[in-house]
């Protein structure tokens, strides 16, 4: 897809680099395009949520990012999800994803008996886990959600370290679960390790994303 321009639209710069490399592994030949600004999370935490406001600025780079030309919009941060879910696709002409309604779609068909999720802030945690909970019920899915807030993995680290961390703290929880689910983007670089450290699948939302975005642009494109 030579050409292709994807906005990744974060809260967060820890968020990006992850992103970036999901995008550039499904658009070799395109390019990214970040938006960043950096108080959309510490200002939706000081608020207590996420007021008009926080949302209205959200939706500001939203089109921001179709009005620049983007063929796709990636919001990084999860608790923003709810900004692209009720974007018109006819609309706005281009795909515009949730952090990880992707990843929560391929969760939901993985049909794992117990899962895993995995988040370093607690924010993070309890939004993920209640919507994540809400996708299996609506599917009817049978499955269990443990979750597991790590604050060690919170602040930039080189990948091994934060490899480290999580699997530490995954190391102490009740074993038997069938999948991890890591929460966030910033998570999503120790997928590999922690995948091949515990033997079971490690679902993260940059690649589950990228790819979703990559077959919306292929369907558009036919």
């Amino acid at each position: 897809m030579t050409g292709t321009r994807i906005a990744l639209i974060s809260a967060t710069p820890l968020a990006i680099g992850p992103a970036a490399a999901a995008v550039a592994a499904q658009f070799p030949e395109g390019t990214v395009w970040n938006l960043l600004d950096d108080r959309l999370l510490a200002d939706a935490q000081g608020e207590g949520g996420i007021t008009a406001p926080l949302a209205a600025r959200m939706d500001r780079l939203i089109e921001l990012a179709i009005e620049g030309g983007a063929d796709g919009v990636l919001l990084t941060c999860s608790q923003y999800g709810a900004r692209a879910e009720l974007r018109d696709p006819a609309a706005d002409g281009v795909a515009v994803l949730a952090a990880d309604g992707p990843l929560f779609a391929e969760a939901v068909a993985l049909g794992a008996g117990r899962v895993l999720l995995v988040a370093s802030l607690d924010s993070a945690a309890a939004d993920s886990s209640a919507r994540l909970g809400e996708a299996f019920a609506g599917a009817g899915v049978a499955t269990a959600l443990d979750t597991l807030v790590v604050p060690a993995a919170a602040k930039p680290q080189p990948e091994g370290e934060l490899t480290a961390a999580l699997a530490a703290a995954i190391d102490g929880t009740e074993p038997g679960y069938e999948a991890i689910v890591l929460a966030q983007f910033s998570l999503a670089p120790a997928a590999a390790a922690l995948a091949e450290r515990f033997g079971v699948p490690v679902l993260d939302a940059p690649r589950a994303a990228a790819s979703r975005l990559a077959a919306e642009i292929a369907g558009r494109d036919r």
